[in-house]
């Protein structure tokens, strides 16, 4: 699945560069347009908005493998402003373990599905891989700070929400149900994330020697990654990740 993905990053990067090398030479102006090539790292998690009480305590969390890569396209209105797209491929991952109390999830044990209210010992595992198309608007400062705000359009291509629940007890149902002890469980979620995303971004960037640059960008979804529909969750979580990132500029 990733082989075709890259192929297709580094084609639309390699048309993308050409057609603006052409653009530019079309036009008075060689600086309208301008290339960024970019690599970052993502720190974040997919969570609630408000944090939900029957967690009572983050045991641990890790931000896992969650790089990404870019290129993007710039166009200059003006000597501060610009509006921008491109593309981008975003590893977005977390694993964090917690307290819980009477948490709903859906959970296989012992060859069947169990749904209710669990606690105990809940960890859950992200490894989603997206490809986003980010449209912003920049202002560019005379000391050369760029600040960019915007929108991402994002496609999964590879879902991995999974995880366990240990050292308690679920009550079937809800709250009120059967009561099954539980010294291990497992769920895994992949196929019930949504396919797209889209939210909100903003960033900032500047040049740091000659065209390399340290950057800065949020992305905050607006879209929970599970559909009304689904009831192994009982709370909208939402993809919220920061990058650091460098980049070089064409």
């Amino acid at each position: 699945m990733l082989k075709p993905i890259i192929f297709f990053l580094f084609l639309f990067c390699a048309s993308g560069y050409t057609f603006g090398q052409e653009l530019n030479s079309a036009t008075a102006n060689s600086n309208t347009l301008s290339h960024t090539f970019g690599i970052g790292y993502n720190i974040g998690g997919l969570a609630p908005v408000s944090f939900p009480n029957n967690i009572r305590k983050i045991k641990s969390f890790s931000p896992g493998f969650s790089p990404n890569v870019s290129y993007q396209i710039s166009y200059s209105l003006s000597d501060h402003w610009a509006v921008g797209t491109g593309v981008r491929l975003d590893w977005k991952a977390m694993k964090v373990s917690d307290s819980v109390q009477y948490f709903h999830t859906l959970v296989s044990m012992d060859a069947s599905t169990i749904e209710g209210d669990f606690t105990g010992t809940n960890t859950t595992d992200v490894r989603n891989i997206y490809l986003s198309l980010p449209v912003q608007v920049s202002y560019t400062t005379n000391n050369q700070w760029k600040f960019k705000l915007g929108a991402y359009f994002a496609y999964l291509i590879r879902p991995r929400f999974s995880g366990s629940v240990s050292d308690g007890y679920l009550r079937k149902g809800n709250s009120l149900g059967e009561k099954v002890m539980i010294n291990y469980a497992t769920f895994n979620f992949n196929d019930k994330e949504r396919k797209f995303d889209f939210g909100i971004s903003a960033g900032t960037e500047k040049l740091i020697y000659k065209n390399f640059g340290a950057s800065f960008d949020l992305q905050w979804g607006l879209i929970p990654a599970f559909p009304a529909s689904f009831t192994g969750i009982s709370f909208k979580m939402y993809n919220i990740y920061g990058s650091f990132g460098l980049f070089y500029k064409i």
